[in-house]
């Protein structure tokens, strides 16, 4: 069933069993796989991953950050686009405006790490990260590198 080798990737990523650029390079051939059950794999961690969204506040600190990372990799290898991407992007915005010291917090900042070289290309969103107050009291360094970004010309 391609919903329970779905679910079984993401308990591999959380034991420890796989690592996340395993699952990365997993992910782009299933994307661009000619075999149909390998395309509705890859579809249905992305929408799992998504939809689980809604309770990762409830998650351990551990697995979150595992998230983070997770998520963070799917924006920075391309592995989501345009809407995907869109809500991929103000999931880690909304976890940046909450506390410092919040899981979703480090949540947001563990994907931001992974997909920081691709910040240039969205302007606007650079924009709004840095208008979240407590993220420049935190990382100055990131808030530096996003004022850099937008100094460059696009790629």
């Amino acid at each position: 069933d391609v919903e329970e080798e779905a679910n079984s990737h993401f308990q591999r990523i959380y034991t420890s069993e796989m690592q996340i650029e395993g699952v990365v390079a997993m992910l782009k051939a299933f994307k661009t796989s000619p075999k149909p059950r390998e395309q509705e794999i890859f579809s249905c961690m992305i929408h799992n991953l998504f939809d689980e969204y809604r309770f990762f506040p409830k998650y351990p600190e551990r697995e979150l950050l595992i998230t983070g990372v997770l998520f963070g990799s799917l924006v920075q290898h391309q592995l989501v686009s345009s809407i995907t991407l869109g809500i991929a992007l103000r999931y880690v915005l909304e976890a940046l405006r909450n506390p410092t010291r919040s899981n979703m917090f480090k949540f947001g900042m563990s994907a931001i790490e992974e997909f920081k070289p691709r910040l240039a290309e969205w302007p606007q969103y650079c924009h709004h990260m840095l208008q979240i107050a407590h993220l420049q009291q935190a990382h100055p360094e990131l808030m530096t590198y996003i004022h850099t970004a937008l100094a460059s010309p696009a790629p």
